[in-house]
């Protein structure tokens, strides 16, 4: 896989959380959840960065041997989640920060790649029942 497809991929999933959190945030701004809006961007910083080393990671694996990249991986993701863990249990004890939406900003890429993907199967499908409308 080569840098630049990583990287790009790596952008425009932090871009589609970007504006879908920009998008969450006037309504929670309107409702005055400050507490909610700490969480969101807390959550979603953290899923970023958690992306973001997970580039780092593949990155660096595909350069090694296969034990070493195997070895190495595990321990980054061990890092990834402990990282993760401490963001939840800090949301956890600190009252200002809505844990729900610490976890929603956590799993935001994921929504974002699962949908991305639903998205193009369903394109997929639709292209070839209609294929004039392609």
């Amino acid at each position: 896989m080569k840098s630049n497809s990583v990287e790009a991929l790596w952008y425009e999933i932090t871009i589609k959380c970007i504006k879908i959190s920009l998008i969450a945030l006037p309504f929670l701004f309107y409702f005055q959840e400050f507490s909610a809006i700490l969480g969101l961007i807390l959550g979603t910083g953290t899923a970023l960065l958690k992306f973001y080393f997970l580039m780092g990671s593949v990155k660096s694996a595909a350069e090694m041997s296969s034990g070493q990249a195997s070895t190495y991986t595990y321990s980054r993701y061990i890092i990834r989640q402990a990282f993760a863990g401490v963001v939840l249990i800090g949301a956890i004890f600190i009252d200002f920060i809505n844990f729900y939406w610490v976890v929603i900003g956590l799993v935001l890429p994921k929504i974002v790649i699962l949908g991305g993907r639903v998205f193009t199967s369903l394109q997929e499908s639709f292209l070839k029942i209609f294929p004039q409308a392609g």
